[in-house]
């Protein structure tokens, strides 16, 4: 849904730069830019076309039947294009300000945020299941919301969003702990040079 589509893109650029804390506190450019890039990698090929994709095909779950009330995004010519400078700004700012309180030494900081906005996500699923777990349109959810179809209803759409979280958590954990055991080796070549 994009009302959370766009703080996860924020609170997994700040995962990231939680995932790479050993690299971006030595302040060398090249770790700092190899975090960023696997940020940003993460987001164009496991993260930004599954909204896209179900902006498309499930207008009405996508939007959580708010605000919008036309059945398709075709209807809204600028909503694309908009939402995917918004996605990957939020993307791109969430890694700034983890890298920056990684820098100040303020880790903890950047995991509340982070930990915070995926406790608001759930929130929002979790605490509307009248609108976030039910398929159709916005006028076919606000005429009568008991005969708009539940997700697992639809089996395209269910294959679709198992699939989805499941190419999401899985590039986002083997990224995450790449990163982080390249810091690893990241501390041991440190403590190599300090011991010289």
């Amino acid at each position: 849904m994009v009302q959370i589509d766009v703080p996860i893109a924020f609170a997994v650029g700040g995962l990231f730069a939680d995932a790479a804390n050993r690299q971006i506190a030595t302040g060398r450019a090249e770790y700092y830019f190899r975090a960023f890039s696997t940020n940003l990698l993460f987001q164009i090929f496991f993260f930004s076309w599954i909204p896209v994709y179900f902006l498309l095909n499930y207008f009405g779950w996508e939007t959580s039947h708010m605000w919008w009330e036309a059945d398709s995004v075709s209807n809204y010519p600028y909503y694309l294009p908009i939402f995917l400078v918004v996605f990957f700004g939020a993307a791109i700012l969430g890694f700034l300000l983890g890298a920056s309180l990684v820098r100040q030494g303020r880790l903890g900081t950047n995991r509340v945020i982070y930990l915070a906005i995926v406790a608001y996500a759930g929130g929002w699923i979790f605490g509307q299941l009248n609108r976030t777990a039910k398929l159709g349109t916005w006028r076919e959810w606000h005429a009568n919301p008991a005969r708009t179809p539940w997700f697992y209803q639809d089996q395209t759409f269910l294959i679709m969003l198992i699939g989805t979280i499941a190419v999401w958590a899985i590039g986002m954990a083997v990224l995450a702990l790449r990163l982080w055991n390249e810091g690893k080796h990241v501390d041991q070549r440190m403590h190599a040079i300090a011991g010289r």
